[in-house]
């Protein structure tokens, strides 16, 4: 099959495409011919070496499954054959066929895209998780998102949204900053280039950090004495806050492309292109996009 291996660690040129052999499934896997795969920051920082270097090369990378189940484990339950699935594996995605543990998998409801599933499977996940299970958000509790432009912050912003919290703030920049604005007027949008977003605000209830040293530090100043800060990129002694780390599931990643499918949830796509070595490696170099990076194999 078709496949992008890293050869090692290091900018775009240890990406290369090469020809591998179709992956065999455990009993608990099924294999899923790829349909489209997003670029994640992970998967850059992964890249980069950023995340650690002691990954056995070569590798294929990529976080992000959406696509057509072609055969099922004989120990997997609840999956068949041309069911159309998303997950958020640990690597393997920038190749045709793909072996995905079913505990990962989430069905795509059919008005759902596989570039929105892609697309929603890493950080709109994430941002699920950080606001429903770690903060536990509720109805007009006010919060900050940081990185409100980013996979994760706009998704937090949604889900803040819908579950009725009030005010919502969120640190944005440039072109981010001016989408969100234009997204949603009630939305308390900080030009961090602009101002201290801690000169702005006053108190919050509830920070959602995915930033980390500095920008985790000065949220603390505004944090409420009985608050909570949650961070993706940090951690610190204050009792208030704690560090949260994605744990992959299908139960999330079902309610993400639930509320996908029920418009309650909007996944903005940058742009998509044919998944090949040039487009991916022309993907992971590209900065400040606004929305998602897309690759579809069909």
């Amino acid at each position: 099959m078709r496949a992008i291996q890293m050869t090692g660690y290091g900018d775009v040129r240890v990406l290369t495409e090469a020809d591998v052999a179709t992956p065999e499934i455990k009993p608990k896997q099924v294999l899923v011919m790829q349909h489209a795969t997003a670029i994640d920051p992970y998967d850059v920082k992964f890249r980069a070496g950023l995340m650690g270097t002691d990954s056995e090369m070569p590798l294929i990378g990529g976080s992000s499954v959406a696509g057509d189940i072609v055969a099922v484990g004989h120990e997997v339950t609840g999956f068949h054959i041309g069911d159309r699935v998303a997950a958020n594996p640990h690597h393997k995605s920038y190749a045709e066929y793909v072996p995905v543990g079913q505990s990962l998998l989430a069905k795509i409801p059919d008005n759902v895209t596989y570039e929105q599933a892609a697309a929603s499977a890493l950080g709109a996940q994430a941002a699920y998780q950080a606001i429903y299970d770690a903060l536990q958000l509720k109805p007009n509790e006010s919060i900050l998102i940081h990185g409100g432009a980013g996979s994760v912050g706009f998704t937090a912003i949604q889900f803040a949204k819908e579950i009725g919290a009030t005010p919502i703030y969120t640190t944005a920049s440039g072109k981010g900053a001016d989408f969100l604005k234009q997204f949603d007027h009630s939305l308390k949008v900080i030009d961090y280039k602009a101002v201290q977003f801690n000169q702005v605000i006053d108190t919050v209830d509830k920070i959602l950090d995915t930033v980390g040293g500095q920008t985790l530090t000065d949220s603390l100043t505004i944090l409420s004495p009985t608050g909570q800060l949650v961070s993706t990129l940090g951690s610190n002694d204050d009792p208030r806050v704690s560090s949260f780390f994605l744990k992959s599931s299908g139960k999330s990643l079902s309610a993400v492309l639930s509320a996908i499918a029920h418009d309650n949830l909007i996944v903005k796509i940058a742009e998509v292109k044919p998944f090949n070595v040039d487009n991916l490696r022309e993907f992971h170099d590209r900065k400040h996009t606004v929305g998602k990076l897309v690759l579809n194999f069909r």
